[in-house]
């Protein structure tokens, strides 16, 4: 008997290029033989051939491409296809990617089979003399990691946000991969009924943090809402993106979906700027292992100057600005 490993990916959230070393990753962490990992890939458009091609040279039994015009920003669309698509592939395990969109969609499947759901594991453990699944997951503000075992579950569902994803060694291989395109029509009629109308983003969508070589990390010496718009003109010059610590979520002055730390994103940058960063655990959990860490910080004592490479004390606002200053007339130049 084959173990299927049902891993859902949404094609305008999950970027093919990590998504390639989030499957190899699982690829490497389950060796045994029988299993058979498949890839079901939903989107509202046509999947561009590259993407295809490019899929197609990874460790996959099959790919299934649904395609369905209601796949877009509205969750229930797709908890309706993956639920049914469980119900037909009855795979052993179901593991995703860590966004919160995929999060919310997967505790909902979840609970429909009555299975417990492990969130934002930056692990998996298999044993292969009981094929059981257990993941690891920081805890107490990311000084220790906590093992979590699946129980009585008769499906494992589960989320990874792994560290340094991008760096992960996948090799493509020419490989006989099954792909099927589908049109996807077996949707409950209510759902296509409810569709969102307006988005209201506080900054641009593109910010591509989790695949950012440079980093603007800001924390709350920034002191006041007004002076995000530095570190975005910053990440604009540095072809950089802005992440930002938990507390600036909690108030309101940008959408979680730019949370660096324990309950955010994992980002792998090689360079990480921290203003006004204190150095919190529950977000330095989230940086990876940057090559340069810049610190600007106002307190001598803050903890983000026992990691960072080169350590300013001063107010994190004033020093963005001169940054921008000194690399705009430096790139001005080149």
């Amino acid at each position: 008997m084959e173990h299927v490993i049902f891993v859902p990916a949404i094609y305008h959230v999950d970027e093919i290029s990590q998504l390639a070393s989030f499957l190899s990753f699982i690829e490497s962490r389950i060796t045994v033989k029988d299993k058979k990992i498949i890839l079901y890939l939903y989107s509202n458009r046509q999947v561009e051939d590259k993407d295809i091609n490019f899929l197609k040279t990874l460790p996959l039994s099959q790919i299934v491409i649904c395609k369905n015009e209601l796949f877009s920003d509205w969750e229930w669309p797709y908890i309706e296809a993956i639920t049914q698509h469980i119900n037909t592939i009855k795979p052993h395990a179901v593991i995703s990617t860590s966004s919160e969109f995929t999060k919310s969609i997967l505790a909902r499947v979840a609970a429909r089979f009555s299975c417990g759901f492990a969130v934002d594991c930056t692990d998996l453990i298999f044993d292969e003399s009981t094929y059981k699944y257990s993941f690891l997951k920081p805890a107490y503000a990311g000084n220790i990691d906590a093992e979590i075992l699946v129980k009585n579950s008769s499906i494992v569902f589960a989320t990874l946000k792994i560290k340094n994803v991008t760096e992960c060694s996948f090799e493509t291989i020419d490989n006989k991969v099954e792909i099927i395109n589908t049109l996807f029509e077996n949707v409950e009629p209510f759902s296509g009924k409810i569709k969102v109308i307006e988005k209201n983003l506080a900054h641009n969508i593109d910010n591509k943090l989790e695949s950012a070589k440079i980093v603007i990390g800001v924390g709350r010496g920034i002191k006041d809402k007004e002076n995000l718009k530095y570190a975005f003109e910053l990440a604009n010059i540095l072809n950089g993106a802005v992440g930002v610590t938990r507390p600036l979520v909690d108030m309101g002055w940008v959408d979680k979906e730019y949370q660096i730390g324990q309950s955010g994103k994992i980002v792998s940058p090689q360079i990480y700027f921290a203003f006004g960063v204190s150095g919190a655990a529950h977000h330095i959990c989230g940086i990876g292992n940057p090559k340069l860490i810049i610190a600007v910080n106002k307190n001598k004592d803050a903890q983000i100057f026992k990691i960072a490479h080169y350590g300013i004390v001063a107010d994190a606002t004033s020093v963005m600005k001169s940054f921008i200053k000194a690399f705009k007339s430096r790139l001005k130049g080149c």
